[in-house]
Order: structure tokens, then C-alpha cells, then sequence
């Protein structure tokens, strides 16, 4: 044993380094691993769908048949808007608000669907009954490329409108983000 204050030292930081980097390298177990001895078939089924939606990205989807391979798929975010609910003096002016609003509506579709939705609850139980439940979902992020692809008048009363990123586009955010750009 080295009786060198330094030399313990580093000695002592190379341990530790190598402590923490042996916790950092634990990966976190996939879901077929963690099922019982005799699992139903549906919760077999289900923990293979959660390991493979784990290791793939929202924008890319597996083709069926033949050998598993990705293709990315152009993204579409569909919005609604009723043109009574609009301000503005004219009808023509209500349903420009209404087409604008479905617009934002679908971008938030893809927003959702690119960097996903945050989840947010609050129960309050009091004396063993649910006396409030509060749940918030939050969509943030930028959405950037996207082309309107149809505006569509549902009735006399309300307008759809659809937004598309096209398959480069996807294609891009995938790469950057496996890039952790």
C-alpha cells in the first residue's frame, strides 16, 4: 500500500470513477425480461410492442411483412375550428379566424407527435373518497417545414385544415435527433 498522500488519491478518484461509471452503464431492463413465468399471450404481446416502441423513434414505423425495415412516413396534424366562435364583424372575417385556428390546431397535432405530449395529474382523496382530479397536458416545441396540404369546410359551421411534413423533413428531425442535436 503506497503511503504517498497523493498517490491515495488519485488512487481513491480512479475507484470512484470507475464505481460511477459501472452505474452509469446499466441499462434499464426491457419488458419481456420482466414478465412472469407464464405470461397471457396479451401481456406477452404488449411487452414486446413497449420494447420495440422503446427503441424506435415516433416518426418512423416498421413495415409489415417480409424483413423488419424502417421507413420514414411523411407526418400529418389535422385541426379543427367552428366559425360561430370567432370574433370578427363579418362572416367572412369568422371564417378566416377559424381557418387560422384549425391551422394552429393541426400544427399542435404535430408538435405532439414529434417531441410528445407532458402528462401532469393531482388526486385529492379525502376520507377514502376521490374528491378532485386534475389532469394538464402540455405540447411544446417548434414545427418548422410544414405545408398545408388541405383545407377542408366540414359543414356550414366548421372548417379541418391539414398539415403535412413531408418524408426529408422527418427524415431530417430523426437524424438529429439521434445525433442529440
Amino acid at each position: 500500500m503506497p503511503r504517498n498522500p497523493k498517490a491515495m488519491r488519485l488512487i481513491a478518484a480512479a475507484g470512484l470513477t470507475m464505481a460511477a461509471s459501472g452505474c452509469m452503464m446499466q441499462q434499464t431492463p426491457r419488458a419481456v425480461e420482466q414478465l412472469p413465468l407464464a405470461p397471457a399471450a396479451q401481456t406477452k404481446e404488449l411487452a414486446e410492442l413497449k420494447d420495440a416502441l422503446d427503441g424506435r423513434t415516433p416518426m418512423t414505423a416498421i413495415l409489415a411483412g417480409g424483413p423488419k425495415t424502417e421507413q420514414i412516413v411523411p407526418l400529418k396534424g389535422m385541426g379543427y375550428a367552428q366559425v360561430a366562435g370567432q370574433p370578427g364583424k363579418t362572416t367572412n372575417e369568422k371564417r378566416l379566424m377559424a381557418i387560422r385556428a384549425a391551422r394552429l390546431e393541426a400544427m399542435r397535432d404535430l408538435a405532439e407527435q414529434i417531441h410528445g405530449l407532458h402528462i401532469s395529474s393531482t388526486s385529492t382523496v379525502n376520507d377514502m373518497v376521490l374528491r378532485s382530479d386534475y389532469i394538464r397536458g402540455v405540447v411544446e416545441g417548434q414545427i418548422r417545414g410544414a405545408r398545408t396540404t388541405a383545407i377542408n369546410p366540414k359543414s356550414a359551421d366548421t372548417f379541418e385544415v391539414v398539415l403535412t411534413l413531408d418524408a426529408d423533413v422527418v427524415r431530417y428531425i430523426v437524424r438529429a435527433a439521434k445525433k442529440g442535436l
